[in-house]
Parts: structure tokens; sequence; C-alpha cells
């Protein structure tokens, strides 16, 4: 029972609800919906093997809110009187549903929430943070631990499925994604993320490395690249396969910072102004601004009762908004928001023909507390059409594959779908693509 009333509250992933065809070897058919949004086997034929066999490893790049975060905190100060100062050891601040309920949900806010501190995102004063399980897959396959909402799990399995091992062959580099690339935590994360890759190549017989990343992940990823020598990527990299990359931002960002982004929690029991407490102390949120280079000066984002804002209105848009620490904050991602070629090869996968929010419109009164009326454009439901197709501009693209409409391109509904996930399972097993059946 709480399961399901968790899935009515939690439209974030509506993705995770809906019905998944299985693949049986060359039999389309449609199961029931299973609570959780996959079947335990994806593929139960073709690709099946039991024993673990020579395979091309694959590591996994989540996205925005893609990793399991934990904290450990002593405070002398809390919001309210529930609230605990003492964790008395790491416990789960993301995804964690106890948090979302009335008056608790102030004390998971504090605990999301980043400090600016000598121009550096920061943890707030005595906490620390940490990802869940680091190298092996249980950090992103789901959401949340409990597996209400998963995430890679489908794609993990069925990678399992066809003889790789996981933490071995199929492993995962999960971050604290409130940081952008060029904080102290991310530069950490760089650098464990090298350490990984070659420590994968030699678990794995030196064999080369496939990059799967999602969404903020490629982001990450371009960073990551343009770090590394030319060599280096030669000898470790086999392929670097994107899906759903955010490479140019997302229109849906404003929101975030303006009022809050709902989407991503429970809306009957939390509201705009609660979420954007913490979400505008995010770095990552003003790195998946839109990009000027994409977006044209005289195109209008935002509409109120007073003016219209273009691309390069963001700074005034933020004083305009009672917030203009923003203009600062956003000026921290302007080194690490230019797309470069990643020199190594690219496979790019996402979604298409789905509304996705091209401009938002604030009625009288309502800006910026309260929610905007989404004017939407084409994308994959999150990111914008022009930001997907910037995959397609790295010099070394192999193959580009879109999946049309919200049941099989969403954001999130991507890395649940079958096709899209036997794509991606065809390429790194250098196997012949087949035709794959469209929603």
């Amino acid at each position: 029972m709480l399961q399901i009333l968790l899935l009515y509250l939690f439209p974030f992933p509506s993705t995770a609800i809906i019905n998944l065809r299985q693949f049986d070897n060359k039999t389309y058919h449609y199961q029931r919906p299973y609570i959780g949004g996959y079947h335990d086997n994806p593929y139960v034929g073709g690709y099946h093997d039991n024993k673990t066999t020579s395979r091309d490893p694959v590591i996994l790049i989540p996205g925005i809110f893609g990793s399991q975060l934990e904290a450990w905190y002593n405070k002398t100060v809390v919001p309210h009187y529930i609230c605990s100062k003492d964790s008395k050891g790491f416990t789960t601040i993301w995804l964690c549903f106890q948090c979302m309920v009335p008056k608790v949900i102030d004390c998971w806010v504090d605990n999301m929430i980043l400090n600016f501190t000598d121009n550096n995102f920061v943890n707030r004063d005595n906490e620390r943070t940490r990802v869940n399980d680091f190298g092996g897959t249980g950090g992103v396959e789901c959401l949340d631990k409990n597996c209400y909402y998963p995430y890679f799990k489908p794609m993990v399995e069925t990678f399992v499925a066809a003889g790789f091992q996981r933490n071995v062959s199929i492993r995962a580099a999960p971050y604290d994604f409130r940081y952008g690339p060029n904080t102290a935590t991310g530069k950490a994360y760089l650098g464990k993320l090298k350490q990984l890759i070659e420590e994968t190549y030699t678990l794995n017989d030196n064999r080369k490395i496939n990059i799967i990343a999602h969404s903020m992940g490629n982001l990450y990823m371009v960073e990551f690249f343009k770090g590394m020598s030319k060599s280096w990527k030669k000898k470790y990299i086999k392929r670097y396969m994107a899906v759903s990359g955010v490479f140019g931002g997302s229109v849906k960002s404003i929101r975030a910072l303006i009022s809050g982004e709902t989407e991503s929690v429970p809306r009957v029991l939390v509201d705009g102004g609660t979420v954007r407490a913490f979400q505008r102390t995010f770095q990552s949120i003003y790195w998946l601004l839109p990009r000027s280079y994409l977006w044209d000066k005289n195109e209008v984002l935002v509409y109120t009762e007073t003016r219209n804002y273009t691309i390069n209105d963001i700074d005034t848009l933020f004083d305009d908004a009672g917030f203009s620490l923003g203009k600062k904050l956003r000026q921290t991602t302007d080194a690490i928001s230019q797309f470069r070629d990643v020199d190594v090869p690219v496979y790019c996968v996402y979604g298409s023909d789905i509304p996705t929010a091209s401009a938002f419109r604030w009625k009288k009164g309502y800006f910026p507390d309260y929610q905007p009326v989404q004017m939407d454009g084409l994308g994959d439901g999150t990111v914008n059409k022009r930001s997907l197709e910037l995959c397609n501009k790295f010099k070394q693209v192999q193959g580009t594959k879109t999946f049309s409409g919200s049941r099989a391109g969403e954001h999130m509904q991507i890395l649940l779908n079958p096709d899209a996930i036997k794509y991606l399972l065809d390429i790194v097993l250098e196997t012949p693509p087949t035709d794959v059946l469209h929603f």
C-alpha cells in the first residue's frame, strides 16, 4: 500500500510507471504494468548468458539527482525542533521518502543546502556528504535504496544477463550532483573517475572502457575528457555513449532558480518555494542554464507583467526576482559552459518530439514566488531539441539514435526503454544493430 501511495505522490519519474515491452527473441508483446516500472529480466532471450564472459567493460555516469547521497552531520542550529542535530552516522538525504513529509521536510532542505563561501560551494557547517557505492552500481540502479524508482537498474540487469558482472565489467561513478566540476568536490570526483577507469581497465585484462553517461553526466564527461591527454584517451576509452545529453543547457532550469522546480519531488506535499530554497544553492542548476551560443539574443525565455527576458537578461532576471546573489553563483559556471570536442568515438542517443519547456509566462502577481505557465517547444521533455542535437557536433560521432514520443524517449524513460537499452548493448557487444519496434 505504501508503494502505491508513493507512486501516486511522486510524478518523477512518472517514467517509471508505464508498461515496458519485453524482448523475447523476435516476438514483441506487452506485459502488464510493473510497480517500479521495469521487469526483472528485460531481455529474456537473445543475450542471456549464465557465465561471465569477456566483455569490454562499461562505466555508467548518472545525471543530476541520479546519485544516492548520504550525509553525516552534527549541527548546533536546526530549522525546526523536530530536526535531529546529530545524525550519529551517515544517513540518506537523496532520495529520501520519509524526509518529504510536513515539518520533517524543513530538516531535509537544511541538509541539502550548500553554502557559498570564499567563491566556492561547500557543505553546511559540520556536515559531510558522500555518494553510495562509488565503483559499484548500487548507487545509480535506483534513485532510492528501496528501489521504488529504478534508474539504471533495467540497463544493469540486461547487461548482466549478457555476461557482464557488477563491480567488475559494469560499474558506475556516482557523484554529488549539487556541485560542478570546477569546485573542490567536483575536481576530486574527476580524479576518482580517472582512477576508476584505469582500475577497471586493469581488472578486465586491459580492455578499453565504454562510457555511458546520462543527462548532466554528459557535461561532466566533456570536462573530464578536456583534462585527459590524447594518448590516455586512446589507451583507456573504447567509446562514449551520450544519452539525453544536456550539452547546451535547458530552459527548464530557469524555473528551478526563479520559482522552484517541483517535478522531482512530491507536488502534493511540497511547494516550489520549499525546494527553491536548496535548488538556488546548487551550482549544477546554474550550469544547466541555456547557453547563449544556442539561444538567440532576441528569443524571449521569460514573460512577466512588467517585462520580458532573453538569454542576455538572466542577471537582470535574478535581480528582479529578488535574488541578486544568483548572478555571482551563475558566473562560477562560465569557465565550464563551453562546448568542446571530446576526441573519442561518440554515439548520441536521445528522445525527440516531446513537449519541452521553451519559455515561461508568469501571470500577474505570480512572479517570482508562484509557478509559471509553461510554453512548450520540442525536446525530450526536459532538455530542448537544440541542446540534445549538439551531441552531433562532436568530431568522432559514430552514430545517432533518436526515440520518438514520451513512452520511448522521455528524458528519464529512455533508460527504462528496452529498445534504447538494446541499442546500447548492441554497440558495446559490437553486434550488428537489428530493427527496433518503435512506439
